[in-house]
């Protein structure tokens, strides 16, 4: 693995001086916290090293690492469209695929061991760099102004919670009726312990963070929330018939629990779903 003052040590790299980005180009995260350090660990391999690979494979979505790296997405005819950062490349190539699937046919990847903010700002720089070197610009999703390939679930973000009542006794219905009221009026509903925000168990924010990566416009309803949601902790399950929580709901049918969507996800079942479910709504 190369320093960014090794790399410009290295001999190799002497006669081929790195292109420089153009004016305004920013990475991910560059937007929110400029980069402060000096050194940071860049990826190992050039973009031109790496294999690309299909998006799909045989019907099913292609496995991708669920770990911190740096990634390039192209198109049917092999054009490059983007390059991305992410610390999770599984999960935004199936939110590139979910929403750009026209533009999300095969991919290259890189695994970054350094995956703070520095250190994959400096890997995905350095690919950039290369794509600008080779082509001559930079690719057209991180051109300036460009937004589709962004992530667009900030407003989701702070949607409130739906509550069953205002903190009032309910009166004329009971527990279930009001489920089946909240599953059949929303497209896409996730039953957690917490808040969209600040979930209060493990597999509730693997849940939420699967859903909000593929940036699905979906409910939440607390189970914790006793004054406003009484009851409901056990009587979800009753509902589901299934003895956990979290539970997804689309399209008014009971979905699964965290490791179900998360295995949905990885064959692309669940991006048809949510995909079907948006487009009824």
């Amino acid at each position: 693995m190369q320093t960014l003052t090794q790399k410009a040590m290295h001999p190799a790299c002497k006669a081929c001086p790195a292109a420089r980005l153009p004016r305004g180009v920013l990475a991910p995260f560059s937007a929110t916290k400029p980069v402060q350090r000096r050194i940071a660990v860049i990826s190992d391999a050039a973009m031109r090293d790496t294999t690309a690979v299909p998006v799909m494979d045989k019907g099913e979505l292609s496995q991708f690492p669920g770990s911190a790296g740096v990634y390039a997405v192209f198109d049917k005819a092999g054009v490059l469209q983007y390059i991305g950062l992410s610390r999770k490349v599984s999960a935004s190539v199936a939110a590139h695929m979910q929403e750009l699937p026209d533009l999300t046919a095969a991919i290259k990847y890189d695994i970054v061991d350094d995956a703070s903010r520095e250190g994959l700002t400096a890997a995905w720089k350095s690919w950039v760099e290369e794509a600008v070197a080779e082509t001559g610009s930079i690719p057209s999703g991180n051109m300036p102004g460009e937004t589709k390939w962004q992530s667009r679930s900030v407003a989701r973000a702070t949607k409130p919670e739906i509550r069953l009542t205002a903190g009032k006794p309910i009166q004329g219905i009971t527990v279930e009726g009001l489920i089946d009221r909240i599953v059949k009026e929303n497209s896409v509903v996730v039953f957690v312990k917490g808040t969209r925000q600040q979930p209060q168990c493990g597999f509730s924010a693997r849940m939420l963070s699967t859903l909000t990566t593929l940036k699905a416009d979906f409910e939440v309803v607390n189970v914790l929330d006793e004054y406003h949601n009484p009851g409901l902790r056990e009587a979800i399950k009753s509902y589901s018939q299934w003895p956990t929580i979290p539970q997804l709901y689309i399209g008014g049918e009971f979905v699964g629990g965290a490791d179900i969507t998360e295995q949905m996800l990885g064959t692309g079942e669940l991006q048809t779903m949510l995909r079907a479910a948006m487009q009824k709504a």
